[in-house]
């Protein structure tokens, strides 16, 4: 009986989520939009702040957990450095690739472009409605991924 391997919630699909055993297409999809919305995860315990999620009997809870990882944690870097992506080139799509944005920021940073011309700093990105409400802690990772 091989082990299986863990799910990463911060790249994970909702396809992928639903085969953790107590991961419904509801619970997954609550994970996904929680992860849109609020930036890449830091831990597995970060799952208790998820709707739908948290509110699981504590037993359930911690068995989803023993099955969910997340990249990254506790390491310095990331496990595989991407390439940072051109918030003035790329399309909603390759921004989408960049852990953290979603589809509402991809969206978004496009949006802004077009309105407001080249991004000349990644600072500018904090004005927008879905990274102003973000933690500094959580817009910096996704920055950091990021090149003007």
């Amino acid at each position: 009986m091989g082990t299986r391997p863990k799910i990463d919630i911060n790249t994970a699909h909702v396809v992928q989520l639903t085969a953790v055993k107590g991961i419904g297409k509801s619970r997954a999809e609550a994970i996904v939009r929680y992860r849109d919305k609020n930036g890449p995860f830091t831990s597995v315990d970060d799952l208790d702040r998820v709707p739908h999620i948290g509110d699981m009997p504590p037993d359930e809870l911690v068995q989803v957990k023993t099955y969910c990882t997340v990249a990254g944690a506790g390491d310095t870097a990331p496990p595989t450095a991407p390439e940072q992506v051109d918030v003035n080139v790329a399309n909603v799509e390759e921004l989408r690739s960049v852990e953290g944005i979603g589809s509402d920021r991809a969206q978004e940073i496009v949006q802004y472009r077009a309105e407001h011309g080249p991004i000349r700093d990644l600072g500018e990105l904090d004005a927008l409605p879905h990274f102003r409400d973000e933690p500094e802690g959580q817009r910096q990772p996704i920055k950091a991924r990021l090149k003007v």
